[in-house]
């Protein structure tokens, strides 16, 4: 009888083990799984992070073009996003991405982005949120290097997407 209360309490003991591995492996996948259903996936932002790469000056000749917006249509975010990228290519040049597709798709900057043709950003919530907030700050006539400083603070986080879920012009 003693050995049989032995094995059932390490049956126990590895159930115990195994539910708090799974529960924990939960609990850290659970932030993916809280955004908004059709929503793009964003990485988060960690402020000890080193800066991905970006052009810390102006281009100095002419920038490809943005991927034509209505390439998006059914996706109200991108196609938001990419109309709004087209006005502001230099910004976006001289901008960081943290969601680090320079790692996984050898982009340069945030335009990379938005002009190549793994239409990355139409799936990308923090491309998309970094695009926003860099149109935005343009918009008060806040020069690339401060959107830069910006960005790299993570105000871009702060960005809601909420409201670029209608398509542009409707």
């Amino acid at each position: 009888m003693g050995s049989e209360s032995f094995r059932n309490g390490l049956r126990k003991t590895r159930a115990a083990k195994a539910f708090l591995v799974v529960t924990m492996a939960t609990w850290g996948l659970s932030g993916f799984a809280r955004r908004t259903p059709g929503a793009p996936k964003s990485p988060s932002v960690h402020p000890a992070a080193p800066v991905p790469p970006f052009h810390a000056h102006p281009p100095r000749g002419p920038l490809p073009q943005v991927l034509p917006w209505h390439e998006f249509v059914g996706n109200p975010w991108a196609e938001n996003a990419y109309r709004l990228a087209a006005r502001i290519r230099p910004v976006l040049y001289q901008q960081p991405c943290y969601c680090w597709c320079s790692r996984s798709l050898g982009h340069t900057c945030l335009l990379d982005c938005f002009i190549r043709q793994d239409k990355h950003a139409a799936d990308c919530q923090t491309c998309l949120k970094e695009a926003i907030f860099a149109y935005q700050q343009t918009k008060r006539d806040v020069n690339a290097r401060t959107i830069r400083a910006e960005i790299i603070r993570g105000d871009w986080t702060k960005v809601n997407l909420a409201a670029y879920n209608r398509p542009p012009g409707r």
